[in-house]
Parts: structure tokens; C-alpha cells; sequence
């Protein structure tokens, strides 16, 4: 099997509906999220995945950027149609990243936590993280892209020094390489599992068992930074609308739907 991407290799090993799957492989790309989203507005049909071996301006949250380089791991990103209204749309990306932990702890063995909203992490360090975005028109989601940039094989010494203390990779939590090919054909099926599952009503029974399962923030002293204002407590959950729970000095309940969000060192 080839230690990069190939589309020969995932479509040998793709089951089901995720056959039907158009993919798309790219050597470099700015950043997947970015083309699928011009190949939405070009009018390509979806569901489509877009792949990148490196990307140049991978981002996340904020637009902070992402490293991305040609080292045996994941830029992906998912595009669909979903026509339903934004309100119906507020815990998807929640619902997807604990998917993706789902599908990291049975396809690897390990145990991925998820630090609301988007994160992926093993004890604090990042391996990956998602981002969604939308085109909206006449209050209905008219597209929807789903990104995914997830540290698969990159080995200690190649990250930057000022990322080496705070980003891990798969294969460093599972001590031996993954099978990249494989990885990415299981992926593709579970996107899209998960993806009809939220559009057929699923995710409100299951949704608050697995985010206890992964969620790595419940108990612990937080910060919620909110521009020039900050927010301290315990952290206490999510609500049914995905919204951060923090327990002030007080004993009140707020919801943060949007905030960068830090850990308190313990004194």
C-alpha cells in the first residue's frame, strides 16, 4: 500500500455508498475548504470530498493558520446541499468531530478527546481540528462544507519548534504509523453516515452520551475570551443548541456559543 494519499488505494477499500462518493485528490491546494467551496459555486454536484496532500493556507477557527505540509496526514474537506434552515444546523459540527473521535478510538485503539467546539486532542496536545462553513440565502443553508485537518503520521521532530510541545499525531499516540489510505476510505464513510444521520433527526437522542464520552473540558476551571472580556468558571457541559456551560464564582449557568476557550492552570 502507498504511504500517501491515492485514490486507486481508498477506492479498493471503500464499502457501500461511500463508492458513490466523488473524490477528489490534490498534490497542493490553498486549503480544501476553500475548493470545495468554489466547486459549489461552480455548480459541481454534492456530496464531494476534496483531499490535499499539503496545503499552503490550511485554516481554522478564526482564520489562525494551519500546519499542513506533505507529512502523511488528513486535509479534507466535505461538501454538501443540506437545504434546511440554520437553526437545524447548530450542533453539526459538534456532532461531526465526535465522529471523527468515534471512528479514531475504533479504527486506531486510542482515546481522542474533544475541547469545545472544534479540537481534537489526546491529554491537551492537538491532533486535529474542524471547521464548517456555509453559504446562507433566504434563511436556508444552500451549501455546507465540512473540514477536517487531522495529524495522521507526522513524527515529532518535524514539527516546528514553536508546535512541538502542543501538537501530536496519531501515529505518535499509537507509537507505529496508521495506514493513511485506509484511514481516509473509513473516514469518507463515516462523514457521510454521520452527515445523514444529523439530516434524518439522529442527533439529539445520541448526542449528549457521546459528548460525555469525549468531551475533556466537563469539571475543569476554564476561560471564556469573548474579544476584551473574559469569563471564568467550571466548565459544565454543552446545551441542546452545542452552547458551552460555565459555572461562575456564583453558581450561574452561562452558555458561550461562540469564545476561545482556555484551561486554568491548577494552583
Amino acid at each position: 500500500m502507498p504511504d500517501t494519499l491515492s485514490i486507486h488505494a481508498i477506492r479498493a477499500l471503500q464499502k457501500g455508498r461511500a463508492r458513490e462518493c466523488p473524490l477528489i485528490i490534490l498534490d497542493e491546494i490553498d486549503s480544501t475548504n476553500s475548493e470545495a467551496t468554489r466547486l459549489l459555486a461552480a455548480g459541481r454536484p454534492a456530496p464531494f470530498a476534496v483531499f490535499a496532500r499539503r496545503q499552503i493556507a490550511g485554516r481554522g477557527r478564526f482564520g489562525r493558520a494551519w500546519h499542513s505540509e506533505n507529512q502523511g496526514n488528513i486535509y479534507a474537506s466535505f461538501a454538501f446541499r443540506p437545504q434546511i434552515p440554520p437553526s437545524h444546523m447548530s450542533t453539526f459540527t459538534l456532532w461531526m468531530g465526535l465522529g471523527v473521535c468515534e471512528l479514531i478510538h475504533h479504527f486506531a485503539g486510542l482515546s481522542p478527546g474533544i475541547k469545545w467546539p472544534n479540537d481534537i486532542v489526546f491529554d491537551g496536545r492537538k491532533a486535529g481540528g474542524v471547521l464548517t462553513e456555509a453559504r446562507i440565502d433566504a434563511d436556508l443553508i444552500h451549501e455546507l462544507v465540512f473540514g477536517l485537518g487531522l495529524n495522521v503520521n507526522t513524527s515529532p521532530g518535524d514539527w516546528p519548534a514553536d508546535l512541538r510541545r502542543r501538537a501530536t499525531s496519531l501515529g505518535e499516540q499509537a507509537r507505529a504509523p496508521l495506514d493513511l489510505n485506509r484511514f481516509a476510505a473509513a473516514l469518507i464513510g463515516r462523514t457521510l453516515l454521520d452527515y445523514r444521520r444529523f439530516l434524518d433527526g439522529d442527533a439529539p437522542a445520541a448526542f449528549a452520551e457521546r459528548w460525555q464520552r469525549y468531551d475533556t473540558l466537563r469539571g475543569r476551571a476554564i476561560a471564556v475570551l469573548q474579544g476584551e472580556q473574559r469569563f471564568a468558571g467550571l466548565a459544565a457541559g454543552i446545551d441542546d443548541e452545542g452552547s458551552l456551560l460555565l459555572r461562575d464564582a456564583r453558581g450561574r449557568l452561562r452558555p458561550f456559543r461562540a469564545g476561545e476557550v482556555t484551561i486554568e492552570k491548577e494552583s
